[in-house]
């Protein structure tokens, strides 16, 4: 006999049971929380279910994209083969409870549909189906199964669906992963809304579904310090409260990785001049009035992104639901920088692999066609004698001069799209490479104080690599700079690069329609966490200045 989302209630020991629940969730919830794999997350599930229910078995299933479902995890009395089959959703028990989201079980296991699928065999009696939700499709089903003649009530159907939405959520962020690692391999676009756009949708997402006055998200730099990247709400409070205590709490949260709620005093006169919150009236005095600041770390494959946090309500302490609702955000807003970072990275692959392919080319056809040219006409006038007649030696001469040119041109080239040194040697190797370069190409002196090799990230490291290629090429093409000195400044925190020349100069205040370089620097500097500075006045030359952090734990 079947029945659908009707059961008996149980009479098992409460006490007991309650706790044994209570940890066995906990430990589910845990294990989400560190990024355990999917099928682990299953395996904790599948032995939670069968020993809080005291069942015989029980087995994971998850809806694949080919609509079969696939058996992810199993414990207790179950056939050696069940783990990695395949179950059909046509006509079967689990068929019906992909399709209705809603508990199935059988009284005596007598159902003819049941003996070809997961649990079927010989001594299984009582047999419950519950569903697992998902996001736009269903996520797929637990069942568990008993010998002992009992029967399987709303009591057990409740408790197996507190581990079936643990499960969904495992299987939603699996889906989600695999969804961005394509997107990042066919370097598909990303999400149509810029990040800066979607975080600032989820604060006030946050401000619509909770009772929070002012929301904000932060994420972490390579020097672990914290940048606000979306934010609704009171400026005042935004800006008061989450510089203030805010940031200790932020940081408390995402060394415990779990959210964290702290009580403090707000600041008086908050609604100011800046954006109000409804739940604000005109004159509201916050002064002394305890407040509660919800901090949640945005994680994502067990990675720390940053923090997001809120403020609730003076005298207002967050409620679980409310909780859950933010650490779905959080889910939601490290997805979204997840997505984000490996789109950027698959594009910068792709664009490094372009342009290894170009140097390559380069290489071999056009380097090659110059060196021989230049080859050739040293050989053709080392032939002439030591005395050539002028009419042949003049045009010998230039061809040469021509292709001594267009080589030193071609490697500079080459070194610029494939700066191999830069990883392979490090930052003091390439800046020395491309200065060797420069000095050939331009036929400007070139001075290098850059010392041993330093400490620092690898993205770093390019950042200052790529911010002298852009400042010696400005040199060139209006500098008419006679000398260039380079230098590297090494702490252990920060690397400092200072670009000088003694060329024209120019009025750092003016504008200077279609030339970006200056912009690009800037722009590649302050992605890193660092600061550029500039200094010139027509007739005195140029000097640019960066500082950046290591990039490097300390």
């Amino acid at each position: 006999m079947t029945s659908r989302g009707t059961f008996h209630d149980t009479a098992d020991a409460p006490g007991a049971r309650q706790a044994a629940q209570s940890r066995a969730v906990a430990d589910v919830n845990a294990a989400l929380h560190d990024g355990v794999d999917r099928d682990g997350v299953l395996g904790l599930v599948a032995r939670g279910v069968r020993q809080v229910l005291g069942a015989s078995a029980c087995t994971v299933m998850t809806l694949e994209p080919n609509e079969t479902l696939l058996v992810r995890a199993a414990d207790g009395r179950v056939r050696p083969d069940l783990p990695g089959s395949h179950v059909p959703v046509d006509d079967t028990p689990e068929g019906e409870v992909v399709r209705s989201q809603a508990p199935v079980m059988s009284a005596d296991g007598q159902d003819p549909r049941w003996r070809e699928t997961s649990l079927s065999g010989p001594g299984l009696g009582s047999v419950l189906l519950v569903p697992v939700p998902g996001y736009d499709r269903p996520g797929g089903v637990i069942e568990v199964a008993d010998a002992e003649g009992r029967h399987f009530g709303t009591d057990d159907a409740r408790t197996v669906g507190l581990f079936a939405a643990q499960v969904g959520m495992a299987v939603e962020h699996d889906r989600a992963g695999a969804d961005l690692e394509l997107l990042a391999a066919v370097l598909g676009q990303p999400d149509t809304e810029p990040l800066p756009r979607t975080l600032e949708a989820l604060t006030t997402g946050v401000l619509s579904g909770t009772e929070a006055l002012a929301c904000a998200i932060y994420l972490l730099d390579d020097n672990l310090s914290l940048r606000r990247v979306a934010g609704d709400g009171p400026r005042e409070l935004i800006e008061a409260g989450m510089t203030g205590s805010g940031p200790n709490v932020a940081h408390a949260a995402i060394a415990s990785r779990a959210p964290i709620v702290h009580q403090h005093v707000l600041p008086g006169d908050l609604p100011g001049s800046g954006r109000r919150s409804p739940r604000w009236s005109e004159g509201s005095e916050t002064s002394g009035l305890a407040a509660s600041l919800v901090c949640v770390p945005l994680m994502s494959r067990s990675v720390v992104l940053g923090v997001l946090c809120c403020h609730c309500p003076p005298g207002r302490y967050p409620s679980k639901l409310e909780l859950a609702y933010l650490s779905v955000v959080a889910g939601k807003a490290a997805m979204a920088v997840d997505s984000s970072h490996l789109v950027a990275s698959a594009q910068e692959k792709a664009a490094q692999e372009e342009r290894q392919r170009l140097a390559r080319e380069l290489h071999d056809s056009v380097s090659q066609a110059l060196y021989g040219i230049a080859l050739g006409a040293r050989t053709a006038r080392e032939s002439l004698g030591e005395e050539p007649e002028e009419q042949v030696d003049q045009p010998l001469g230039y061809v040469l001069a021509l292709a001594e040119a267009g080589l030193a041109d071609m490697r500079a080239l080459i070194f610029e799209l494939r700066p191999q040194a830069l990883a392979e040697e490090g930052l003091v190797a390439a800046l020395h490479k491309q200065l060797a370069a420069f000095r050939a190409r331009h036929g400007v002196d070139t001075h290098a104080e850059l010392g041993p090799e330093p400490a620092g990230a690898f993205k770093v490291k390019q950042a200052l690599y790529r911010t002298a290629q852009e400042a010696l090429q400005n040199t060139a093409k209006h500098a008419q700079a006679r000398r260039i000195v380079v230098r590297l400044e090494t702490s252990p925190t920060a690397l400092a690069l200072e670009i000088a020349d003694d060329g024209d100069g120019f009025d750092p205040s003016a504008s200077f329609p279609g030339h970006l370089g200056l912009r690009s620097m800037r722009e590649r500097i302050t992605e890193v966490g660092g600061v550029l500075d500039l200094a010139s006045a027509p007739g005195e030359g140029t000097q640019i200045r960066a500082r950046v952090p290591t990039g490097l734990w300390p």
